[in-house]
């Protein structure tokens, strides 16, 4: 009996550990599972997935600050919060209380050419069906404006006091009227429409900045050629002080290629790629389909824009174009370049892609420092900041005028881009956004 007893416990603990090891070997390594949304009140506060050590520490992070491999992590505050874009959702992340609050939006289509805009009362303009309007802390969202059956929103805008909003909407089957709307928030009209068969097919590419009546009331156009995707093409000034509107031409897009890529906040110096094109799409699904079929800029170039009408001044080159390569992959190519808030750092990321299938992606931050303005422009060199494995980074906004976020392979990141001190404060994992960076909530 005692040996029956024995060759039964035996038989026994042979299956236990035959099935644990099964199951270890069915789990996949080094994945976790998202835990559940938790309600708060009126509010959803989804636990971030904790990061583990081999990610969060700077020794063995996919990114090298260059000068800067022994800089402690960055230290956050405790009242900032990232806002981010996954699929048709909106988050706002706490920098350190590991929660991610999802956003109230109804009726939001994520869409690379329309991000949702925040605005200085903490609340945010998204678009989808229709603009909507909510507060980033919960609560209902508002439509403020509707849209017809048939058209897509193809670009949104917001002037520097946010009073005054923008937005272009074109049909879906690519026959009809393209209209560019204008007009107080909440109570903007059709200011200008096209056949959407009679290209240019403009889009709005921002107000003009300043505290002058001219730039509630000019509005910069660009060419997305009849895609609902984010393309832009030349740039054209819309004076919408006078009816009709005038339109008047800025950045010739036959030329090169030509297209804006940014503005300086609170000001009219224009970053533009005096060349743009088609970069392989990775066959490995590292970069969104969506994302990968864009063009990329393959130049940099600064300029201020000034008079009325307006016009081009002087242009700097940063990056200059390049041209008839035998090699695919030793071209450069820029994407997400954004200014500082006080306008004295550029910061862009610059990537090259293999010739040969599943063409990775190769990618490094940069930064340039900017001073003066109009005829004065002062643009220094590109200084390398940082390099990273990752196969997509694409730059966030700024904490403040040296702190940068950024989105690397699924995580968020933050740097001090004059420290070179960084951290992951998020793991999103699947592809995110960064809308905006704040240092509170609001309400």
């Amino acid at each position: 009996m005692l040996i029956l007893i024995g060759l039964l416990l035996l038989l026994f603990s042979g299956e236990l550990v035959l099935s644990l090891v099964q199951a270890a070997q069915n789990s996949p390594v080094g994945v976790k599972r998202q835990p559940p949304v938790t309600p708060v009140g009126s509010r959803l506060l989804t636990p971030i997935i904790p990061l583990s050590p081999e990610v969060s520490a700077t020794a063995t992070s996919p990114i090298t600050v260059l000068n800067h491999q022994d800089a402690p992590p960055l230290q956050l505050a405790n009242e900032q919060y990232v806002i981010y874009m996954q699929r048709d959702m909106l988050y706002l992340v706490s920098i350190v209380g590991n929660y991610a609050q999802v956003i109230p939006t109804e009726g939001f289509i994520s869409n690379t050419a329309t991000p949702p805009i925040l605005l200085p009362s903490g609340q945010i303009l998204y678009s989808g069906e229709g603009i909507w309007m909510t507060s980033i802390s919960g609560g209902t969202p508002t439509q403020i404006a509707p849209l017809d059956p048939g058209q897509v929103i193809t670009s949104m805008a917001l002037s520097d006091d946010g009073k005054m909003i923008a937005w272009s909407t074109e049909p879906t089957s690519g026959t009809g009227m393209i209209a560019i709307h204008a007009g107080p928030l909440g109570n903007a009209a059709i200011v200008y429409e096209q056949s959407a068969l009679d290209c240019p097919c403009f889009r709005i590419f921002s107000f003009v900045h300043g505290s002058s009546a001219q730039a509630d009331h000019t509005l910069l156009l660009t060419d997305d050629r009849g895609s609902h995707e984010a393309v832009q093409y030349g740039l054209w000034s819309l004076d919408l002080s006078g009816t009709p509107a005038t339109l008047q031409p800025i950045l010739d897009e036959n030329l090169e290629q030509q297209g804006p890529l940014a503005l300086t906040p609170s000001g009219n110096t224009l970053l533009y790629a005096s060349s743009e094109g088609a970069v392989p799409e990775p066959t490995d699904n590292s970069v969104p389909a969506d994302i990968a079929a864009l063009s990329y800029a393959n130049s940099l170039n600064i300029t201020s824009l000034s008079g009325s009408p307006l016009a081009l001044g002087k242009t700097q080159v940063i990056l200059p174009e390049q041209n008839n390569l035998s090699n695919g992959a030793q071209y450069h190519w820029v994407t997400t370049p954004i200014f500082s808030p006080d306008a004295h750092t550029l910061a862009y990321v610059e990537f090259s892609s293999d010739d040969q299938d599943p063409y990775d992606r190769h990618s490094a931050l940069y930064t340039v420092q900017v001073s003066g303005s109009g005829a004065h422009l002062l643009i220094g060199k590109p200084q390398l900041l940082a390099t990273t494995t990752s196969q997509l980074v694409e730059l966030g906004h700024w904490f403040n005028n040296h702190t940068l976020t950024f989105y690397a392979d699924g995580m968020l990141y933050a740097i001090d881009t004059q420290s070179g001190s960084f951290t992951a404060f998020a793991q999103p994992e699947d592809y995110a956004r960064i809308i905006a960076a704040v240092s509170s909530p609001g309400s």
